[in-house]
């Protein structure tokens, strides 16, 4: 039998915040989200990991960070294939 398990995700300050019912089962439909706040936490949560997944679901030894007065960026595999951090 599998056993039911909420999983919550908020920021530090906890204004946005997602919830989710999972029943313990495989299919996708026996989920229930909850979300608040100005950001869709859990929309984030699903765009990456189908991100994650479309690169080959890279450990972390792939990721790399480059900081300096023009920004910090994070990248994968090689300093060019980079995005911007806030």
């Amino acid at each position: 039998m599998a056993s039911r398990s909420v999983y919550w995700v908020a920021t530090i300050d906890a204004t946005p915040w997602a919830a989710v019912d999972w029943d313990g089962t495989k299919a996708a439909e026996h989920f229930t989200v909850w979300q608040h706040g100005p950001r869709r936490l859990w929309e984030e949560v699903e765009s990456a990991h189908r991100w994650w997944n479309a690169n080959a679901r890279p450990g972390p030894d792939r990721f790399g960070l480059t900081v300096g007065p023009s920004g910090h960026r994070a990248w994968l595999d090689t300093p060019d294939n980079f995005w911007q951090l806030p």
